[in-house]
């Protein structure tokens, strides 16, 4: 997907050890250049952003959130992100690898909830263990860095992540998965939206009848297993689009559309617009930031 979104590797400065870094937002304006952070990005490292001071908008997958002081954004390797007026905001940063935290610890935040968030407002998690963790993983980065250092600062960044997706508001109506196939099929759209569009072909997968894969859908979202799916490919459809260069047909062919027609008029029935207009629509703003 590099090639139509532009890529942002992780690449640690010297010094730096372990694949988790504890910078701050002046240092990665300093590190970047000051058009490091105009176009669109698509990480392949996450971000873990605790604002101190000043106010921006970060958006992140065409959602926009504001930023204040005292909040947390977490932005996912492989979600498109668009920085605000990054001159107007201070903080700490974490950038971490996926493989930083151990895989235990990402299945139980896939099973926490259906869909987990990129920002937690101030009054979310203030007093909350998710603070009292997020301070200690911000000790523990400041020590010098050593094989011991690494390993506990990975296990400290794994439990702030835990404890956030625990530290929801009252009222939000997130709550866990009704069922581990629910979670399964789930990821199983992640990995596989390219090449599987239809239900039948996740349930073979996940040996569950498509009846059972609705039902949980619903249970779940409200919306059925189909919908799931055509939103994922929805959503990547509308990252390329709005951020890279290719024309319609490779845009299609890379989503698994046999021509672009049918591509076309899928786009359009999903989002009610065709990928032209869409393109059109949010090209400038993309462009501009």
């Amino acid at each position: 997907m590099g090639q139509n979104i532009r890529p942002v590797r992780y690449e640690p400065p010297p010094g730096v050890t372990g694949e988790i870094e504890l910078t701050s937002l002046a240092r990665m304006r300093a590190r970047g250049g000051p058009r490091e952070f105009i176009a669109p990005q698509r990480l392949d490292f996450d971000l873990l952003i605790r604002v101190e001071a000043g106010r921006a908008v970060h958006t992140v997958d065409f959602t926009g959130y504001p930023l204040a002081p005292g909040d947390l954004m977490w932005v996912r390797a492989g979600q498109v992100q668009q920085w605000g007026v990054i001159d107007a905001i201070e903080g700490p940063v974490f950038l971490f690898t996926p493989p930083a935290i151990d895989t235990g610890t990402w299945e139980l935040i896939r099973s926490a909830g259906v869909a987990t968030p990129n920002h937690w407002a101030a009054a979310t998690v203030a007093g909350t263990p998710a603070s009292t963790a997020l301070a200690t993983a911000l000790a523990t980065a400041a020590a010098a860095g050593t094989s011991l250092r690494d390993a506990a600062l990975a296990r400290v960044l794994a439990a702030v992540l835990l404890l956030l997706v625990m530290a929801v508001p009252e009222g939000s109506g997130r709550r866990p998965p009704t069922h581990q196939a629910f979670v399964w099929f789930r990821d199983e759209v992640e990995k596989s939206f390219r090449s599987r569009h239809k239900v039948a072909e996740y349930a073979a997968r996940l040996g569950y009848s498509t009846r059972t894969l609705n039902r949980l859908a619903r249970e779940n979202t409200g919306l059925s297993a189909k919908q799931l799916v055509d939103e994922r490919i929805v959503l990547e459809a509308k990252r390329l689009l709005a951020h890279g260069p290719d024309p319609v047909a490779r845009i299609a062919a890379e989503l698994g559309f046999d021509d672009s027609s049918n591509f076309s008029k899928y786009f359009h029935q999903r989002a009610g617009t065709t990928p032209a207009a869409f393109r059109d629509r949010v090209r400038p703003q993309a462009e501009t930031g």
